[in-house]
């Protein structure tokens, strides 16, 4: 069945089956009659990118997982940094179950992961299938461009679902794989992947020198997201190869952390790949999560910081007033935080917040990889080939911009200097939790590291009214993978992963 490009655009109604329930009106625009001209190849890689973005959708649809990507629930709330928060216990349920491990094949926080990749895999498999240089007024740099970015823009969510639920139905039209009735084994996923990855390597530019398009894939984000491939299947050397081609680009550390994160460094240099939120514009184009993380009474209250994460700040480290709000601070509207307006912690998330009305319409771009973040995968890199003193450096440049605007920088976050590979990984680890809370990394490094078992196991103390260390039965070993949603087993005939 043809692809009907109206679809394609607004990229909201795949789901990764082939097999359609619905049969589409006659007469609408298709494949075959829509790639006549340079701007229909603009339209369709810019659907591409839409997945990415927490932008209001026009209805939520929980439900059916269409509201918003769910990566923060994932990556923060299944972990020790964030609980669920909301209006009440019940408030969003299904994010519950996912912060409690009771997680069905009907959540739709899981069935939103599934459907949001995959619609970012069918928009980059439509520009793949056309043939651009046979287009009229199509530049030919910008079309080698353009499949470079769907290139990327198809292993970056195939490498999310890879993680997320393991062996996945692989579509990819030039190899004439479109069956979505069959489960890829996870390291034939990885190695399309790679091959995508290395073809956007050769086709993309490093960087852009305009506004309108930085926050396309580069190059640089190519490998970077190459590297990250490696770190996750713990091939320390290759990843480090791939980090030596990301430090070739101009990446630097932003002079201050947070400005990554309320729209002042967007386009400073370190920020990698992100999603852009722009606001003010019609129709929507700024991002929900300034209503999803803002206080009740102001916004909705989800994604709260747990005691946890706040403890684990080390004294007159600057990055907490940068990634959370806490009694004592300024809120965005510069009146003073109450803690009253979070009833389970007393805390709020900072990142990604912008002052604008209406709040569902926030300003800041949603970050997905940044140079910090790749010099502490090296840290990490170093760390376990045996290398601490390259790990140490590594780790060394990340402290140093925090220990910059520290309360006392003569006495705060002093340097690393412990040359033990446990005490290395262990200070690593903590780095990395307090540099990237809330970017959705957390609750994937606790399971690659093997310690979801340890951190998130049933805890005595639990409270489930605040949400403190409320991991229900704990995490099991299952737990590393989703279910596969239970539409997909019923539609498709996909084999549930084991423990669902």
């Amino acid at each position: 069945m043809k692809k009907i490009f109206a679809i394609i655009v607004a990229a909201f109604t795949f789901t990764s089956c082939s097999k359609q329930l619905e049969k589409y009106p006659q007469g609408k625009l298709t494949e075959d009659n829509v790639f006549t001209q340079p701007n229909d190849f603009l339209m369709a890689i810019d659907a591409a990118y839409v997945p990415l973005t927490n932008r209001f959708r026009g209805e939520w649809d929980w439900d059916n997982g269409s509201s918003i990507p769910r990566d923060w629930v994932i990556g923060d709330v299944m972990s020790d940094d964030a609980v669920k928060g909301g209006g009440s216990l019940g408030d969003q349920e299904d994010m519950r179950r996912m912060q409690t491990f009771s997680i069905f094949p009907e959540n739709n926080n899981v069935v939103g992961v599934w459907r949001f990749n995959y619609k970012g895999i069918d928009a980059a498999n439509t520009l793949l299938t056309q043939d651009g240089s046979k287009v009229p007024g199509l530049d030919a740099a910008l079309w080698k461009r353009m499949q470079g970015e769907a290139y990327f823009l198809r292993a970056f969510y195939y490498f999310r679902l890879v993680v997320n639920f393991g062996d996945i139905p692989l579509l990819i039209p030039e190899k004439q794989l479109k069956d979505n009735t069959v489960r890829t084994p996870v390291a034939q996923v990885y190695e399309q992947i790679e091959s995508d990855l290395k073809q956007a390597i050769s086709l993309l530019p490093p960087a852009y020198n305009d506004n309108d398009n930085y926050h396309r894939a580069t190059s640089g984000a190519a490998h970077a997201l190459l590297a990250k491939t490696y770190l996750y299947r713990s091939r320390w050397q290759d990843c480090l190869n791939e980090i030596v081609e990301v430090e070739k680009n101009n990446y630097i550390l932003t002079d201050k952390f947070e400005d990554n994160f309320n729209g002042v460094g967007e386009r400073a240099g370190e920020i990698i790949f992100a999603a852009r939120h722009d606001a003010g514009k019609a129709p929507s184009q700024g991002s929900i999560l300034n209503a999803v993380f803002a206080p009740q009474g102001k916004g909705w209250g989800f994604e709260i910081p747990t005691q946890d994460l706040v403890n684990e700040f080390e004294t007159g480290d600057p990055r907490r007033a940068a990634t959370l709000f806490m009694q004592g601070d300024k809120y965005l509207d510069g009146s003073n935080y109450d803690p009253a307006w979070s009833p389970l912690t007393g805390y709020n998330v900072r990142k990604f917040m912008s002052n604008v009305s209406p709040i569902d319409d926030g300003g800041v771009d949603f970050v997905y990889i940044r140079l910090a973040d790749v010099i502490l995968w090296k840290a990490e890199c170093h760390a376990n080939l045996n290398m601490p003193d390259q790990a140490k450096a590594d780790l060394e440049r990340v402290r140093a911009r925090a220990r910059k605007y520290a309360a006392n920088p003569a006495a705060n976050l002093p340097a690393v200097t412990t040359s033990d590979k446990a005490a290395l990984l262990k200070a690593i680890q903590h780095e990395r939790r307090v540099e990237l809370a809330f970017e959705g990394h957390r609750y994937y490094d606790l399971v690659r590291w093997d310690l979801a078992k340890t951190v998130l196991a049933k805890a005595a103390d639990a409270d489930p009214l605040k949400g403190y260390h409320d991991y229900g039965n704990g995490w099991q070993s299952f737990n590393k993978l989703l279910p596969i949603p239970q539409r997909e087993t019923d539609l498709l005939g996909l084999k549930q992963n084991p423990g669902y």
